[in-house]
């Protein structure tokens, strides 16, 4: 009896090993996914220095439509802050989109920065832990591994309606050079 109790035991113990190892295969794709989306906000962000919503809406209506981010639906996020803290996500505030204009006394609201700063980007998701037994789905919330990505990135775009700070020496060109007589 023992030895029947053993069979079944390695028998259970195999089955859970494949269906964990079948998950992590499609883990793998899942989470380059989440890298890749990752570095696109991030060009995206580096050559405009924040995130338009359109963009934001795009971009995160397409990562919620792929087969596996679609079961975690409100837990896919994607978050961007400048070093300073502030959202690099435009908000729609006070932005005319006919215009493309922002109010110039009113550098608190501007999404974006100057050049030179650093802003961080994170997307997140959940995977699913899933498993079909007897053609029944078994998945417990206990399972879903939460997963993100974040990376830093450089702002590259000047605007002429933020202050840009030069350095103390920006102006003072001293050439020292030496010249050798033969």
């Amino acid at each position: 009896m023992a030895g029947f109790l053993k069979v079944i035991l390695v028998a259970i113990l195999t089955v859970a090993c494949i269906i964990v190892f079948f998950n992590m295969a499609f883990f793998f794709p899942f989470y380059l996914e989440v890298i890749q989306t990752a570095f696109h906000v991030s060009q995206i962000i580096s050559t405009d220095n924040y995130l338009a919503t359109d963009t934001y809406d795009d971009i995160l209506g397409e990562l919620k439509g792929k087969p596996i981010f679609s079961e975690n639906g409100p837990e896919v996020r994607i978050e961007a802050k400048h070093e300073s803290g502030k959202n690099a996500i435009e908000a729609g505030g006070p932005f005319d989109v006919n215009t493309y204009y922002y109010p110039l006394d009113d550098e608190d609201n501007k999404p974006y920065v100057q050049m030179g700063n650093l802003v961080t980007i994170t997307v997140s998701a959940v995977y699913p832990f899933r498993m079909q037994m007897f053609g029944e789905q078994i998945s417990t919330g206990a399972m879903d591994l939460p997963v993100s990505f974040t990376m830093t990135t450089v702002t590259t775009r000047h605007y002429k309606d933020l202050e840009y700070d030069f350095g103390p020496d920006a102006y003072e060109y001293e050439y020292e050079y030496e010249y050798e007589e033969n």
